[in-house]
């Protein structure tokens, strides 16, 4: 199926298989006064990105190529819990040069250039391929495979005219490598997990959200991931959900508070969740043109605390993950 349907208005809900295609050509956009709009003033509404998570033992990586028309985004990082050390990269381009992000769900190719760095993601037969290289040196190199996990696949309207939709994968088995801020090989093994996030459509003009992904091993050798939001995404039914061995469990709405700097709770509706997070290192952002602005947190994090699922509890005990919180005039 097409995202897209031959009325010109995208299906909704959440998906038991991926759309085969998001052809935005057949989107029939209209303002809030009924006007529909083509060209490049449909074009500047268009968001999308790409982020992938990797948790290696003590080491956690962040990579994203973003489009918003008026700007491309490319950023990555490279944490070490141990010693508290960071490498990190972001740029901006203006009008989205040298930015090609190709959203389409089951076969793609995006890149992201401005030197002396480049990103490029790539993803065909159930893997995703990601490169960072500075001056042509591969600084990561990855595989991800995600055969044997069930996709969140969802698209939910938005304000009076938008709508969004999210494709989220979690505990991924990966392979390859990266190095480190002191210039060290360090190589993925079987129990590295990533988390992909590819998200697009046409965002409210103000969009605030709250994250949350974590994927780990449990103490009965079951890989556990979660993702959690609020803000977005949440107006026919939600992202929020649960994964155990690559199975899909949908979940409650869930409400983030952030109790102190360093600590949020995030509680579930129906009271299954119950989770305290403490937060680490964070990337920052905090841009305003007035026109259009950005303001971008998104912090290393320790997880505690249960989720009840068909009478299991699965036990969260400082494991790593990420909690974000966004907010963009665009």
């Amino acid at each position: 199926m097409d995202l897209i349907q031959s009325n010109g208005q995208p299906r909704y809900g959440r998906f038991s298989e991926l759309p085969l295609s998001i052809d935005i050509s057949k989107y029939n956009y209209k303002t809030a006064y009924g006007k529909s709009l083509v060209g490049w003033r449909k074009h500047l509404k268009y968001k999308k990105f790409k982020f992938c998570s990797i948790q290696h033992e003590h080491y956690s990586i962040g990579v994203a190529i973003v489009d918003i028309a008026w700007a491309g985004h490319g950023f990555f990082y490279i944490y070490d819990h141990e010693r508290n050390e960071i490498l990190e990269w972001n740029a901006i381009n203006a009008f989205a040069r040298n930015t090609q992000l190709d959203e389409q769900p089951l076969f793609n190719q995006s890149y992201f250039l401005n030197n002396p760095y480049q990103i490029e993601m790539q993803h065909a037969n159930g893997a995703r391929y990601i490169t960072v290289s500075k001056y042509g040196e591969i600084i990561l190199s990855v595989r991800t495979f995600c055969a044997g996990t069930t996709p969140l696949s969802l698209c939910s309207p938005n304000g009076i005219n938008g709508w969004t939709y999210t494709q989220k994968l979690t505990t991924l088995a990966c392979e390859g490598f990266f190095k480190n801020k002191k210039g060290q090989v360090i190589q993925f093994n079987d129990r590295t997990f990533a988390a992909l996030d590819d998200t697009c459509g046409f965002l409210r003009p103000e969009t605030a959200w709250f994250w949350l992904s974590c994927n780990f091993w449990d103490e009965q050798n079951n890989r556990i991931g979660i993702n959690l939001a609020s803000g977005v995404n949440e107006s026919f039914g939600n992202e929020n959900s649960l994964w155990v061995n690559g199975q899909l469990y949908a979940l409650s709405d869930v409400l983030f508070q952030q109790v102190s700097d360093t600590q949020w709770i995030i509680q579930s509706l129906d009271e299954s969740l119950n989770l305290t997070v403490t937060t680490g290192w964070r990337r920052y952002e905090n841009l305003n043109l007035r026109l259009v602005g950005s303001q971008f947190s998104q912090w290393q994090a320790k997880i505690s605390g249960t989720v009840l699922q068909d009478g299991q509890k699965i036990i969260f005990n400082e494991q790593y993950g990420l909690i974000e919180q966004h907010y963009a005039k665009w």
